[in-house]
């Protein structure tokens, strides 16, 4: 499975545990992308252990990055995106380029028009944060 239909179900994962709260694989059973994961399964469990252990200092990090739209406004659809792309930055398994763009993909694919933009700025301040 390629990277990208990974993060796919790992942020569906995410948004569905921030929504609903307990065991997220629930959400993807039956779903294709969700019984081929194979290699991707690692990266799919290490991204919803810590996007859940890191839920509060991502959100934290978020606000600062942000100041001018209150947390609470952000729809939870971004800040799961966020999640997931912070946890990647994190990790630094991939380049920062990349983890931005996929995330604005991600973004343009399952947001609205102009979700893409504010991950974008989000993602950028991080990543520059990370490595001045």
């Amino acid at each position: 499975m390629a990277r990208h239909a990974a993060r796919r179900i790992a942020l569906q994962m995410i948004y569905a545990r921030m929504m609903n709260g307990g065991d997220a694989r629930q959400v993807l059973e039956g779903e294709p992308d969700a019984q081929n994961v194979g290699g991707d399964e690692e990266y799919i469990t290490e991204a919803l252990r810590v996007t859940g252990e890191r839920c509060a200092a991502f959100d934290e990090t978020i606000r600062s990055l942000s100041p001018r739209r209150a947390l609470e406004r952000i729809p939870v659809l971004n800040r799961a995106i966020l999640h997931l792309a912070m946890y990647e930055l994190e990790a630094g398994n991939d380049a920062k380029g990349i983890v931005i763009n996929e995330a604005v993909e991600l973004a343009k694919r399952f947001g609205e028009e102009s979700d893409s933009k504010f991950i974008h700025a989000v993602l950028g301040k991080a990543a520059d944060a990370k490595n001045p």
